[in-house]
């Protein structure tokens, strides 16, 4: 491969602006949030800004052989953006545009860079939300959230990203574009290949859209901090908290460790002495999240805990 040559013919397709080479500003994108992963420098760094300038970067990359990482934001803690081989790291910031909020049907349309923060901003007016929240959402990318199929704080009653997704544009391997999925929730025609490409990594191709499902904010919520004596008591008080029937918006354990690491960074006011503490929200209609506050807070008493 012939790196001059390929950064020329990135240039002609995408403009000097939306082409990095400088050292330092590489160094930028030898890494994400994964620890303990080698940091080689990629070749050169490319931020398109439409699909159509993705398809040249493939078939660009194609032609020379050099392979190509999709990147949102970097704060996956899988390694997956890390050009452990050189060649091509795709950033996907500049595609950033909420395409749609079509709010009567319940959905969203987005590019890759939207961060998940901005969507949810953007359809709070119409009092709805996209529930996936892998705890990053301030800087998350929605591409990057679907590539990686994120679950976060809220999965145990809403789901993970997979199961909001309900189409994509893809740009595949050999350059072309292909749409999968739409807008109709019964789209159970063959193979679900919306699925095949959430959780995929970027190891099948680079989304460029998304179709996402939203659902009506709840009316109320209720937070709490339950501290425990004993990594076995907060164990056992989640158990009792699902076996009430209750399933929580958010449901985090946090070990001794875990705790005095936090407050140590965060200075949040956690209880450093607790063996272990409990994260729980409720959400729902007032009525509901009412009634299910007290049964966790009853679950939490009768297991030693303290809130």
């Amino acid at each position: 491969m012939s790196k001059n040559q390929l950064v020329k013919e990135l240039i002609e397709a995408l403009g000097q602006d939306n082409v990095i080479t400088d050292q330092e500003d590489l160094v930028c994108y030898s890494f994400d949030a994964t620890p303990d992963v080698p940091n080689p420098l990629p070749d050169v760094v490319v931020t398109p800004t439409s699909t159509e300038e993705i398809a040249k970067v493939v078939t660009i990359a194609l032609k020379y052989k050099t392979p190509i990482y999709p990147r949102g934001s970097g704060t996956n803690l899988c390694g997956g953006t890390v050009p452990l081989k050189g060649g091509i790291v795709l950033s996907l910031l500049k595609m950033n545009k909420i395409l749609e909020i079509d709010a009567e049907n319940l959905v969203a349309v987005v590019q890759p860079g939207v961060i998940i923060q901005d969507l949810n901003d953007a359809v709070a007016p119409y009092g709805l939300i996209y529930p996936p929240d892998p705890g990053t959402v301030t800087t998350a990318t929605m591409g990057g959230s679907v590539s990686e199929c994120a679950g976060g704080l809220r999965g145990l009653k809403y789901g993970v990203t997979k199961h909001y997704v309900m189409g994509l544009e893809i740009v595949l391997a050999d350059g072309k574009v292909a749409r999968f999925g739409g807008k109709t929730v019964k789209n159970v025609t063959a193979y679900d290949l919306v699925k095949l490409f959430t959780g995929s990594e970027g190891t099948l191709g680079i989304i460029t859209e998304i179709t996402v499902k939203l659902i009506p904010a709840p009316e109320s919520r209720a937070a709490m901090l339950a501290s425990f004596t004993s990594l076995e008591d907060a164990g056992n008080a989640i158990k009792g908290i699902i076996s009430s029937k209750v399933i929580p918006a958010t449901l985090e354990i946090m070990d001794q460790v875990t705790i005095r690491t936090v407050e140590n960074f965060a200075k949040v006011g956690l209880p450093t002495d607790a063996k272990a503490i409990l994260l729980i929200e409720v959400d729902g209609v007032p009525e509901v999240v009412a009634r299910e506050a007290e049964a966790v807070e009853r679950v939490i008493a009768e297991n030693n805990g303290k809130l």
